[in-house]
């Protein structure tokens, strides 16, 4: 294990936390024979499906969880997903029998309860909501989406008091979080505390994405061709462009790159 100085008389040991390598074959590749538990069939669809629904490309996504849910009946989460598909796509009524027949599978289930509670506060049923939502909370009481969705339904009610105790609660669990700083601001200044409200709206002010900031980092990616390369997650570099005496260290270096 090698060693290194830091100022007199002061060493430590040069650790490696973790290393993980992988091969990746450029060219033909034959297909393989997935194990018997590696990569069934329905998984595999209900990736596709979260492929898809990350595309907004929500009939193809319904279409695909649909399968999942033939291939596994008993899979709760299959019924979910088609819910969310439905949510997302505002067809919110759609949404209620898969999240029914989900919650029949898996009764109680945080994820299905949860958007059930969005769709019931899109109906106007805040009191469902409210309960579906505490009620994730107590499953998941470290739960951000939980608490801030809580919050802001309490805040509808006009229930200012227990709705600032949900935010609360939520800067605990992450206290950059904006939706927290943000509405505190407004319900600090609805309970008249005025010295709080003025802290959390400096701290937001302070947080929240500069709108013109992608326009600048876009700026700079177009006149940086070689940066915007870096910037995606998974990308090649073509070493026939490189002179002939870099080719080889970078060869060893990047090929293929995955963050």
């Amino acid at each position: 294990m090698s060693m290194m100085t830091i100022g007199p008389a002061i060493s430590s040991e040069k650790r490696v936390m973790a290393s993980a390598s992988r091969v990746i074959h450029v060219g033909d590749n034959a297909p393989t024979t997935p194990g018997a538990n590696e990569n069934k069939e329905w998984m595999r669809w209900n990736n596709y499906g979260i492929a898809l629904l990350d595309a907004q490309q929500y009939a193809a996504s319904y279409a695909a969880f649909e399968r999942v849910a033939k291939m596994r009946p008993d899979y709760a989460d299959a019924y979910t997903n088609m819910a969310i598909v439905d949510i997302q796509w505002e067809r919110y009524a759609d949404a209620r029998p898969n999240l029914a027949k989900a919650l029949e599978l898996s009764p109680n289930n945080a994820r299905a309860l949860y958007y059930r509670a969005l769709v019931e506060r899109n109906e106007g049923k805040l009191d469902l909501a409210i309960a579906d939502f505490e009620e994730m909370a107590k499953q998941f009481p470290l739960s951000r989406d939980a608490h801030r969705e809580l919050g802001f339904t309490l805040y509808q009610q006009h229930k200012y008091a227990d709705a600032m105790k949900q935010y609360q609660a939520l800067q605990e669990i992450a206290p950059d979080d904006l939706a927290a700083h943000y509405n505190l601001a407004i319900l600090y200044r609805r309970m008249g505390e005025k010295d709080k409200a003025a802290r959390e709206a400096a701290i937001f002010a302070d947080e929240k994405d500069d709108p013109v900031a992608t326009t600048y980092a876009l700026e700079f990616l177009r006149k940086h061709p070689e940066l915007a390369n870096e910037s995606v997650t998974w990308h090649t570099h073509n070493l026939e462009m490189l002179p002939a005496n870099s080719a080889d260290s970078v060869a060893q270096s990047s090929g293929v790159h995955a963050r």
